[in-house]
């Protein structure tokens, strides 16, 4: 089976390249990117890299289409959010190499934020309280954009001060809602039209930047709310692929859903180093890896790094003091010590 992944300089990319060499050895491994230098610098995990330079999002369409047809590749899994949407609008240039996810329609109606909340309220599911503009928001709100994925372009309002001190105009394409206290946990599933085949619960243990941002820090954790949720909005929608409800949980204990990100998110590494075989329905059952009973815990380098130092200024000593003391069974994302290649290429592409 020849499986091409990309962008291979992102890190959901490397983490899912060394999981399928661990557990299909006989995988044929490709690899695609449009950052300068990544045919020659990138993980040690692949076996052929190509560079499509990125000239415009319908030409990059086309000359990734023709590289998959024109090297009989049996499976696609591109992991860069930027691009899922318009994979997904091109879908038929693809053949069966995309036949493991579902129709852009459905994408869409999950990805848009206004779309899913209002699907999700129509079902009873708890989400944050939209509202119409900035004037009637109540703080502490949150201002992000409907369309992008993980935190950017989130503007957070925790005061009066600075609710009438900023500038919090809504602009097209913008969203306000509640902002919701309490702890990042995700459920993790692939899903084919609709039902649930594999799933997985993580929580958040550290976020970059620590006032929002990406899971840079997480652990095994099962709510049992997660799947009847879950349930719920794929009753609506009967998307086939990788997804992940985003949740809060709130000190009392209720979880409250944030997003959908029906593509391979961030956090990925968690599931796979749990063992959790995401891919058995794509790429038929594979060998399993080794864990404790308690689960592993994975991280993402260099950002960790700077969370903790953003707690530790913050007064949040105790956030440290768990890090290091489960520092040493930790489960890099992409370690310099095992790839080295693979980390300075994810590195190289944020400046690049």
């Amino acid at each position: 089976m020849r499986i091409l992944i990309g962008e291979i300089s992102s890190y959901k990319a490397i983490v899912i390249a060394r999981y399928i060499r661990s557990a299909y050895p006989e995988a044929d491994l490709w690899a695609y990117d449009n950052k300068a230098m990544t045919g020659w610098l990138h993980t040690r995990y692949i076996k052929h890299c190509v560079r499509l330079p990125f000239q415009s999002l319908d030409a990059y369409m086309e000359a990734l289409a023709a590289y998959v047809r024109d090297n009989d590749i049996d499976v696609l899994l591109p992991v860069h959010s930027d691009y899922i949407g318009a994979i997904l609008q091109h879908k038929d240039l693809f053949g069966h190499a995309l036949d493991w996810v579902g129709q852009y329609s459905d994408y869409i109606r999950l990805h848009e934020k206004d779309q899913l909340m209002a699907i999700a309220a129509s079902l009873g599911v708890r989400v944050p309280k939209n509202y119409a503009s900035i004037t009637e928001a109540k703080v502490p709100f949150v201002v992000k954009p409907t369309n992008l994925s993980s935190a950017k372009g989130v503007r957070y309002c925790l005061s009066e001060i600075e609710k009438t001190s900023g500038n919090w105009s809504l602009v097209n394409g913008e969203i306000c809602q509640e902002y919701i206290a309490g702890h990042g946990c995700g459920y993790e599933v692939y899903c084919r039209n609709g039902k649930i085949l594999t799933e997985y619960g993580h929580i958040r243990l550290a976020e970059w930047p620590i006032s929002g941002g990406s899971s840079v820090l997480r652990g095994r954790y099962i709510h049992p709310d997660m799947r009847p949720v879950a349930k719920k909005i794929l009753s609506a929608v009967p998307w086939t692929g990788f997804t992940m409800f985003e949740f809060k949980l709130t000190p009392s204990g209720e979880l409250v859903l944030i997003e959908v990100n029906p593509r391979i998110w961030g956090s990925i590494n968690q599931p796979l180093q749990d063992n959790c075989p995401l891919f058995e329905h794509i790429l038929g059952k594979g060998e399993r890896l080794e864990v404790s009973g308690d689960g592993v815990r994975t991280c993402l380098v260099p950002q960790v790094w700077l969370a903790m130092l953003g707690y530790l200024f913050r007064g949040q000593g105790s956030r440290v003091r768990d890090w290091l003391r489960h520092w040493g069974s930790t489960r890099r994302d992409v370690s310099f010590w095992s790839d080295p290649l693979g980390l300075i290429s994810m590195v190289i592409r944020k400046i690049v």
